[in-house]
């Protein structure tokens, strides 16, 4: 027998569903955000032929954390899934999304997406992070030369020290 789980994911924990090929409620609870609590919850059950959630702010985390795992997870965007949502349940809580979810892995209709290597990501965070002090530093800069104009103090403008490759 196959058995398809939901993961509906927050900051601090997790809403599990796993169901049957039938849709028959398996089993169902919540653990801690990490990828080891959620695999050893998943593991405590019959194994998953498909394990799905939506994309987010901890989605890369969990996506490689869980894959290292051993866990067959896919992840998919959460706009689709709202739609797909919408429709089952009545009440939006995240147990209803975590079982709406491991429906939508039973059915097969989603279309899983791409989710970037860590290290992607981690290049990306260092760009937005120097452009950030870049930015800070240019405001500084222009604060104290506006600040000593008062004075009768010009500063000189600073030209770019590069060297052209």
């Amino acid at each position: 027998m196959e058995y398809y789980a939901g993961l509906d994911v927050s900051m601090e924990e997790t809403h599990i569903c796993v169901l049957d090929r039938e849709g028959v409620l398996i089993r169902e609870g919540k653990t801690r955000s990490s990828p080891a609590m959620i695999a050893a919850f998943l593991a405590d059950g019959p194994a998953c032929a498909q394990v799905i959630f939506e994309t987010g702010r901890m989605a890369p985390m969990l996506y490689h954390g869980l894959v290292e795992q051993g866990v067959p997870v896919q992840c998919v965007e959460s706009r689709q899934a709202y739609q797909a949502l919408k429709s089952l349940a009545g009440h939006k809580t995240d147990r209803n999304d975590a079982r709406g979810l491991a429906h939508l892995a039973r059915t097969g209709f989603y279309k899983p997406t791409h989710v970037k290597p860590l290290s992607a990501h981690a290049i990306r965070s260092l760009i937005a992070a120097r452009k950030k002090l870049v930015g800070q530093r240019v405001t500084i800069d222009n604060q104290i030369r506006g600040l000593v104009v008062v004075f009768g103090y010009r500063a000189p403008c600073r030209r770019h020290s590069r060297t052209r490759r």
